[in-house]
């Protein structure tokens, strides 16, 4: 049996003659492990760069600037909007907001 490995042939002896049927059974097994293993490591590669994308909004919120920013725009939304839309069951006005 005969194979390449990195452009170079390498050669298998064996004691009795090869099936030609087990040989292309092996050859396309192993074809399909490495597509296998390509769609396993393509995967691997987009969750990284998820968690890469994550952490650098994370990072960016961590700037007071950005912080001073979205409080701004909270205590706009609190006193502008919210004001203007009293509770529907005639209670105090309720603010929710989700934290950053």
């Amino acid at each position: 049996m005969h194979t390449k490995i990195m452009g170079r042939p390498i050669s298998f002896n064996f004691l009795s003659a090869a099936k030609q049927k087990e040989v292309a059974n092996q050859q396309s097994s192993s074809i399909y492990k490495q597509i296998n293993m390509l769609q396993i490591k393509q995967k691997l590669i987009q969750s990284l760069q998820e968690e890469v994308s994550y952490l650098r909004i994370e990072e960016q919120l961590q700037n007071p600037t950005l912080q001073k920013k979205i409080s701004d725009l909270e205590q706009v939304i609190k006193t502008k909007i919210c004001a203007d839309l009293p509770c529907f069951l005639g209670k105090k006005t309720t603010y929710y907001f989700f934290t950053l």
